[in-house]
């Protein structure tokens, strides 16, 4: 009965976070037809947070302006998901390229100006939110077929590859928790690449 509660806690998380990843994706591929005005950046800096006393997360505030219809706005959001990450690199290199710059490209959603970005499509923070709910979605799945088949005792985690298979073995309780802690792990190394897919995109002068 416990696993199955786990199952379904892991099923739930995964899709919330599943669903954000999407939503997100859809809104910065949505932006890429939205109008452009030129914008000036009135502040840009990579801050630290520490976060329970167990974790930090370095991320860029950004704060700029741009005016649509004689009407003038501030905007703060940089990327669709984007949320930072543990390592300041990345994060740093967005910051400096924002507060070197004169102006910068503002896209707003002709409907609501008052939503405004700086940078549009796919880009390192929504990949990560994607795999990592899918990856919570794989984990209630193990869960559950070892609640189907508790004959499996041993644990292992493997990689099947073939001309035209790629297959993830799971076996045991030990299986899981590495198979968990596999995506932990992608998901730190991650961290490093938190500035893909943002700084490609945007348009400073």
């Amino acid at each position: 009965m416990k696993a199955i509660i786990i199952s379904l806690c892991f099923f739930a998380v995964g899709v919330g976070i599943l669903t954000s990843g999407i939503s997100n994706l859809m809104m910065a591929n949505k932006a890429k037809s939205w109008p452009t005005t030129e914008g000036t950046i009135k502040s840009s800096k990579c801050v630290y947070y520490y976060v329970m006393s167990e974790s930090s997360t370095y991320l860029t505030h950004v704060k700029y302006s741009y005016t649509v219809a004689g009407k003038s706005y501030e905007g703060y959001r940089i990327a669709f998901s984007y949320r930072g990450s543990w390592w300041r690199g990345p994060n740093q290199k967005i910051a400096d390229r924002l507060s070197s710059a004169r102006t910068v490209l503002v896209r707003y959603d002709p409907d609501k100006p008052s939503m405004a970005v700086l940078s549009c499509g796919l880009n390192a923070s929504t990949a990560m939110t994607l795999f990592s709910g899918s990856w919570l979605l794989l984990i209630s799945a193990a869960i559950g077929f070892r609640v189907r088949r508790p004959q499996s005792k041993s644990g292992m985690l493997a990689l099947s590859l073939g001309p035209n298979r790629f297959r993830i073995i799971i076996q045991g309780v030990a299986g899981i928790v590495l198979f968990a802690l596999a995506g932990l792990v992608i998901v730190w190394i991650g961290g490093l690449l938190s500035d893909c897919g943002i700084l490609s995109t945007l348009v400073t002068t």
